[in-house]
């Protein structure tokens, strides 16, 4: 292993990039249970959510890090990174807006509707990312383990989205909101990668 790569594995930036995920997916738990048991809503959520987000810089800067280490950090995939966290950035933060604009100012009719759909606004950029790394990526593997993680990903939303529509159907489980639907699709991205890593590893000791 180089000097650099040493670098970049014992600091702290390159740490696993999984370590940073869990540790926002658990702020975001904790944040969500506090407001359930009402030790926290509204604006006073904010400042926690905010600082939650940060995690979002180290795990991105642990993602360069590591695929940097793999020799598999194209200029294509150090830009999807970036738009990427700035696409979770600006997601949170307008679900941070429209939330507390409804919960404080019980807005009514247009601005109703705009707080509404302002959640969903970071999303063009999010598939305006998708497709810019498909058109921008010049490794063809490189291309191929993104989209076939990303396809997992789709595969996992439509199987839940399905099974637990059935269910909620028969009246065996109970109602889910719409906008599950990227939490589960990064989901599942994540676990498509986390395949395709494995096989590599196993393609390699063979």
């Amino acid at each position: 292993m180089t000097q650099k790569a040493a670098k970049i594995e014992t600091g702290f930036s390159g740490r696993h990039p999984a370590l940073w995920a869990i540790a926002f997916a658990a702020a975001l738990a904790a944040i969500a249970y506090c407001e359930h048991r009402g030790f926290l809503g509204g604006w006073r959520s904010l400042p926690f959510v905010a600082a939650a987000t940060l995690l979002l810089i180290p795990l991105t800067k642990a993602a360069n890090n590591r695929q940097a280490a793999a020799g598999a950090l194209s200029p294509a995939t150090r830009r999807y990174n970036r738009r990427m966290l700035i696409w979770s950035v600006g997601y949170v933060l307008c679900l941070g807006t429209a939330m507390t604009v409804r919960n404080y100012l019980d807005p009514q009719g247009a601005l109703l509707w705009g707080i509404a759909v302002l959640p969903s606004v970071p999303m063009l950029f999010f598939v305006w990312t998708l497709a810019r790394y498909v058109v921008e990526e010049e490794d063809e593997y490189l291309r191929y383990r993104q989209t076939s993680a990303a396809l997992i990903g789709l595969a996992l939303v439509l199987l839940a989205g399905t099974l637990w529509g059935f269910l909620e159907t028969f009246g065996v489980a109970p109602h889910v909101p719409a906008w599950w639907v990227v939490p589960v699709w990064a989901i599942g991205l994540g676990l498509g990668q986390m395949i395709m890593t494995s096989a590599e590893r196993r393609a390699d000791r063979s």
